[in-house]
């Protein structure tokens, strides 16, 4: 029988613990008592530090991020992965690169049995384990206006249940496929505390075969954004499932950091690729869910020490380039 979906609009996105220090008391007629080991519970070690991290903890209960900034700030994002015959290679560029990016992981795979599925799974290891963040893509990429509310939160639940099997917790971020929402949809989004990120800059990688194109539109997109909306920056989609797109992304990185020595001589803001959605997050605080962030605006003192190291290494980079 068919199920009998409530009538609302639909939005598309656009193509846009501290660990606790243990206190040694003294006695002046005793001997000091070693310091006990803080109860296992509380102590946070590295691999834990890098799993929260991974799974966007810090991100919780956002508004919806558009990626709009004013500023030249790049956040990468890939969809639709893990994929056996590909992210590896991605990975492998982003550590060369030295560019982190979050990846909105498509677990309908990681699901199934067989060699297939748990190359996967340790991909999705891998990725966080690299200083990458992952967040939720849902099982099935389906669109979810189009599900009832118990099939959206099963989308999400599946793909949170392989997180919590292999990084030992849920994600808190999610990309609704397509960038198809609504009303409904954003209320049982919000109700799980998920940030949902949207993004601003396209590539067209899901549209075409080479990476001629996906460089392409890319830098056409960013332009235009800039010129039609003043948006500098902001976030980038790409998947991870493609060769071309594989290929395509260490030549936009290139772009942008040649794009930067001539920014650097004119005297400009250069282009700053950052490692995750920080600069763009705003907490959701009392705001209806479905309300998009602010654009983002991070201070002057956080944008002017970010700028100077960049300035630092992209005229030690653009010299060399000079002398070669």
């Amino acid at each position: 029988a068919e199920r009998s979906i409530e009538h609302e609009h639909v939005t598309v996105a656009p193509t846009r613990p501290v660990a606790p220090v243990a206190l040694v008391r003294t006695f002046r007629a005793a001997p000091v008592e070693p310091t006990p080991a803080p109860a296992p519970d509380l102590v946070i070690t590295a691999d834990e530090a890098r799993a929260r991290r991974g799974l966007g903890e810090a991100y919780a209960d956002g508004l919806v991020l558009t990626g709009a900034t004013p500023h030249r700030l790049i956040l990468f994002t890939f969809d639709d992965g893990p994929d056996r015959r590909t992210t590896p290679r991605l990975l492998r560029h982003l550590d060369e690169l030295g560019v982190r990016a979050v990846f909105f992981i498509t677990s309908q795979r990681l699901h199934e049995p067989g060699a297939r599925a748990l190359a996967e799974r340790g991909i999705l290891r891998d990725i966080v384990r690299r200083g990458h963040v992952v967040g939720n893509h849902t099982r099935n990429h389906e669109q979810l206006p189009l599900l009832d509310a118990s099939d959206v939160l099963a989308e999400l639940g599946d793909t949170d249940r392989v997180f919590e099997e292999e990084l030992g917790g849920r994600s808190w971020l999610m990309r609704p496929p397509g960038g198809s929402r609504s009303p409904r949809v954003d209320r049982l989004v919000a109700s799980r505390g998920y940030t949902q990120v949207l993004w601003n800059l396209g590539t067209g990688d899901f549209q075409v075969r080479d990476a001629d194109s996906v460089v392409e539109t890319f830098v056409r997109v960013l332009q235009r954004r800039e010129l039609d909306h003043g948006e500098r920056g902001g976030i980038v989609l790409m998947h991870d499932t493609h060769d071309w797109s594989v290929e395509a992304f260490p030549r936009i990185v290139g772009w942008l950091r040649d794009r930067n020595c001539e920014l650097l001589e004119a005297g400009e803001e250069l282009y700053d690729i950052v490692d995750d959605p920080a600069l763009f997050f705003a907490a959701r605080g009392d705001a209806e869910p479905g309300t998009e962030a602010p654009i983002a605006e991070p201070s002057e003192t956080i944008l002017a020490a970010r700028q100077a190291r960049l300035r630092e290494v992209t005229s030690q980079r653009c010299g060399r380039l000079a002398s070669r």
